[in-house]
């Protein structure tokens, strides 16, 4: 399959083109809308840089989008109407009405399509997962999470584009960060949300103006089961961090996917009722041939690129599917929506 790759910034060069490139894919050359950036990208993998995305669309199979939010939709779109398989990397847009343009463009194409949720390629993911499926933990009670990280703990630091509404949507890191936390919690139980009751904040202002949230706390209904979950992108005294507690009626579950470090650096913890946590060593099989000692995000992004190409192959939606993202986004809007009326809103 002949991969190209749109965007140029570091997550394109650490985790999308290396991941397709070990996956088998041939990299059909790279595109940026700064093109002095895909060129570099393009000399330190031997590929080719491409001025127009329409010659790079004109040389592809399918495109792995690696882009600022506010893109996603207007690029995806483009590639699935040229006829092109669409890895979008999460989230799957800015808004609800966005993701569902990109679904209903790839419905009309007939092309696949994958929203690239890192967690779904790791390792304690993909193990807590068989353990729920198994009935391990039983029937699910409620759930804690949180994701936090401080890359933009410094008040005096710059706005990034994550941080205004216009590029990286109207949540800001419930959207950047939730988008993980969200999936990982539908991944896992196999729930949906049905309701949310969200708060968030702009806590630190800056010269160049921060137009979306630096934090907020989302309750969530999910059927019978309760969540509550914390999301912050100014949470300083921590390495960042993915955890996600899910208690049952038989026992629970506590694990946080590799975030840095190596593709083995995940936790997985089990316990029994009553009981204590355990930890759990994930399943070999679940390697696919990765090495564990592979850095993050690379690591994840090998098994989300080998995913989307079978399902090219097969002529199959993968999981996960861009109605995925689509339905991770409604959670999103929902939680805006909240923390702007102050009320329980249905998603």
């Amino acid at each position: 399959m002949r991969i190209g790759i749109v965007g140029a910034g570091w997550w394109a060069g650490f985790a999308h083109l290396p991941a397709f490139r070990d996956a088998g894919a041939t990299i059909a050359g790279i595109y940026s809308r700064t093109p002095a950036h895909a060129q570099k990208l393009a000399e330190q993998f031997d590929s080719r840089a491409f001025e127009h995305y329409e010659d790079l669309l004109a040389a592809c199979d399918g495109v792995a989008i690696s882009t600022a939010d506010h893109t996603h939709a207007p690029l995806g779109i483009q590639a699935l109407q040229a006829g092109k398989h669409l890895f979008m990397d999460k989230p799957l847009a800015r808004t609800a009405t966005e993701g569902q343009a990109i679904l209903e463009a790839a419905r009309v194409s007939g092309r696949i399509g994958l929203t690239a949720f890192t967690s779904r390629g790791d390792l304690a993911a993909e193990m807590a997962q068989q353990l729920v499926r198994a009935g391990e933990i039983g029937e699910v009670l409620y759930l804690r999470g949180y994701f936090h990280g401080g890359f933009m703990g410094d008040p005096g630091g710059p706005t990034p584009w994550r941080a205004k509404a216009e590029t990286g949507g109207a949540g800001g890191a419930v959207a950047d960060l939730g988008a993980h936390l969200f999936d990982l919690v539908r991944m896992l139980t196999g729930l949906e949300f049905t309701q949310v009751m969200a708060q968030g904040h702009i806590h630190f202002q800056r010269p160049d103006p921060v137009t979306n949230l630096d934090e907020g706390a989302v309750l969530a209904r999910l059927g019978e089961a309760s969540g509550a979950f914390s999301l912050s992108r100014v949470h300083i005294g921590a390495d960042q961090r993915l955890e996600l507690e899910i208690q049952g009626s038989k026992g629970a579950l506590k694990l946080s996917p590799a975030l840095w470090g190596q593709g083995k650096s995940c936790q997985l913890l089990l316990a029994r009722r009553p009981g204590f946590y355990q930890e759990i060593a994930p399943d070999p099989g679940l390697l696919r041939g990765r090495d564990p000692q592979s850095p993050w995000g690379y690591f994840q992004f090998r098994e989300l690129a080998r995913r989307f190409m079978e399902a090219v192959a097969q002529n199959q939606q993968p999981t996960p599917s861009l109605e995925d993202g689509l339905i991770t986004q409604k959670v999103i809007d929902a939680a805006v929506q909240s923390c702007q009326e102050n009320t329980w809103v249905k998603v």
